[in-house]
């Protein structure tokens, strides 16, 4: 079906009305909570590009912001168009905490609103990203933008047109990196057309380097902090068991194991060729290939926050129409809170958390983690064997 029919399909949309219920309750959640390790990076970040320096520096917090995690706050992970944004939010809010945390969580709960219209829009369920609790949690309570990246990144896709496609993706990829994981989808879609590739390649460039070279940012911090990429190991990943093995605090790879960090850049970069040679069919088969793209990005990456789960639930929905099985987003819910991620979104209005959590820190704990990232991805990969979605021939 070509893509402007499927776009204006009407069935199954929910009227406008219907939107204020979860725009109201993700609005709640989101100003009243945060993941406060998250959200001092955020604050510190849009501090620093409100007061003329680089985001990606880090800085010092006091009062209550200091509580729980020390006063240093390392530099944002995230590519300039968050940030800048960040420093728009901290210049509107004045530096007010709970005003910013409002700023901060506005777009990411525009963002779910526009991901399940578009949904609604593709005939698929959109629903998952109005009231899931998992849902919830990564995006609006977390604080981060992952599902902003992750609509830019669909948009990129299905969006008809010289100009829109490459803008979305390129601002996929300054928002957040990680969608680079639907690169080989996005380049069998538009492979016969070098402009829009060449326009999307050009576009991320001049996004990103604008900010170094306009205000002044040294590309020393993001350039040194490259091997983040390739050195830690832990989160929602099997690689989570280097914390188990060797204790607290443990998230590196040991030494001689670095090489395993370049597995998923490599398997992004096959798929390229083979989805270059043996493009899909149709805009189901794209989404097939963002599916295992993203999927095997992220299985063979040594750390994966839970956030980053979003993406590969995204295109779930676009091939399945629904999440096809509940325990891919119950598992990494599980998972959250035994990684403490939840209680740690209560931050802004109980800064001591942290200190509380600490009791917690227990060997049981490390291991719940391992085989709960090991079940999330036994669960995911049941899924796209069995249903044959690995093939995006179609």
């Amino acid at each position: 079906m070509p893509v402007r029919m499927l776009l204006s399909r009407p069935e199954g949309c929910l009227k406008a009305r219907e939107f204020l219920l979860p725009l109201a309750l993700q609005l709640g959640v989101g100003a009243l909570l945060a993941h406060g390790y998250d959200f001092r990076v955020s604050y510190v970040a849009g501090r620093n590009v409100a007061s003329g320096l680089s985001p990606y520096e880090g800085g010092l917090v006091e009062g209550f912001l200091a509580s729980g995690y020390g006063g240093y706050v390392q530099g944002i992970g995230e590519t300039p168009l968050w940030p800048l944004y960040l420093g728009m939010a901290y210049l509107l809010s004045g530096g007010q905490i709970f005003l910013f945390n409002l700023f901060l969580k506005t777009p990411i709960v525009l963002a779910n609103l526009a991901l399940a219209f578009l949904m609604f829009r593709l005939g698929r369920d959109g629903r998952y990203f109005l009231y899931n609790p998992f849902l919830l949690l990564v995006s609006v309570a977390w604080g981060k933008p992952d599902n902003i990246a992750a609509l830019l990144a669909v948009t990129a896709l299905t969006a008809y047109g010289p100009i829109r496609s490459p803008l979305s993706a390129a601002a996929s990829l300054m928002v957040k990196p990680l969608t680079i994981t639907a690169a080989p989808a996005y380049l069998a879609r538009h492979r016969q057309s070098f402009t829009r590739i060449a326009a999307a390649t050009a576009l991320t460039a001049a996004m990103f380097f604008s900010p170094f070279i306009a205000l002044g940012w040294s590309l020393e911090t993001p350039l040194n902090g490259l091997s983040n990429w390739i050195k830690p190991a832990g989160g929602i990943s099997p690689f989570n068991l280097v914390e188990a093995v060797f204790g607290f605090g443990s998230y590196t790879l040991p030494d001689g194991l670095e090489l395993i960090g370049m597995l998923s850049p490599a398997s992004i970069l096959l798929l390229v060729i083979f989805a270059l040679y043996y493009p899909p069919k149709s805009l189901e088969g794209v989404f097939r290939l963002g599916l295992l793209s993203s999927s095997l990005f992220l299985s063979l990456r040594p750390w994966v926050s839970e956030q980053n789960l979003l993406i590969i639930h995204v295109f779930l929905i676009l091939v399945c129409g629904r999440l096809p099985n509940t325990s891919l987003w119950t598992i990494p819910l599980a998972f959250a809170a035994a990684n403490l991620a939840i209680p740690q979104t209560l931050y802004l209005i109980r800064p001591t958390i942290i200190d509380e959590l600490y009791l917690l820190d227990n060997p049981i704990r490390l291991w719940l983690k391992f085989i709960l990232a090991a079940t999330w991805l036994a669960a995911l990969w049941t899924v796209i064997i069995k249903r044959r979605l690995w093939f995006w021939r179609v």
